[in-house]
């Protein structure tokens, strides 16, 4: 009886000793590791809830460390439970994100279980506001800007760290549209009811209360209009 409870038990720790033995062998065969940003690249407060909310269906921005544990209790459960949806433990998704894009040198490509391992070193290693401020230097903000203070001075004349949360909503989903997505400020007509979705999404999911949504949501939408005798319209 009692060798026939430890045999299962044994396997399972031989299995999770195997699944870390390959994510420390294939770690060793990268040829470097992503670098965190400085600190003074972190997002402020409004912007980082909302770009969080385009990753994670949580409201709490809490990166959860993926260890061989939490991956076989991962997959064991959407196996047995078949959810739906695929129930991922909270910051993998956005480290994934983040492991997808970047590059260890300007030729090498990652291959999936080097993007995998690259993901789950990022689980163990970075908070989620520096996943989140990797991330957002790689979005697109209209007219070829990636970086957030300098979208946030162009389209709304003030620095990131004084935006709203309807503001930042705002910056953030405004080339969401891909027709708008050249030129944002010249359709403003399709600007708010993304901005008012993206914001009844994170209510949804918690990371806002009714009353900020509300607040949010009855903020007008108003662009600094100086930049367009630099980029004019196109015709229609």
């Amino acid at each position: 009886m009692g060798l026939g409870l430890c045999a299962p038990g044994l396997m399972f720790v031989g299995l999770l000793a195997a699944l870390e033995g390959w994510y420390q062998m294939t770690l060793r065969e990268l040829p470097a590791l992503p670098t965190p940003p400085d600190a003074t690249d972190l997002l402020p407060a409004n912007v980082a809830r909302v770009y969080w909310s385009l990753y994670e269906p949580g409201g709490s921005m809490t990166v959860k460390p993926m260890w061989p544990w939490t991956v076989a209790w991962t997959v064991t459960r959407i196996l047995v439970s078949k959810p739906s949806r695929m129930e991922v433990p909270p910051g993998w998704t956005l480290a994934d994100t983040v492991a997808r894009y970047w590059r260890p040198e300007a030729s090498h490509r990652t291959r999936w279980r080097e993007r995998l391992t690259v993901g789950i070193w990022l689980t163990r290693h970075w908070t989620a506001e520096e996943l989140l401020a990797f991330e957002a230097q790689r979005r697109q903000l209209g007219h070829g800007l990636r970086d957030l203070p300098e979208a946030a001075r162009h389209y709304l004349g003030k620095e990131a760290s004084d935006l709203t949360l309807a503001e930042a909503a705002l910056l953030v989903t405004m080339n969401d549209d891909p027709r708008s997505r050249k030129h944002p400020e010249c359709f403003i007509d399709r600007l708010q009811p993304i901005r008012d979705g993206r914001l009844r999404r994170m209510l949804m999911a918690g990371s806002l209360t009714p009353e900020e949504e509300a607040e949010a949501r009855a903020w007008p939408v108003v662009l600094n209009l100086e930049p367009l005798a630099r980029h004019p319209c196109p015709p229609p």
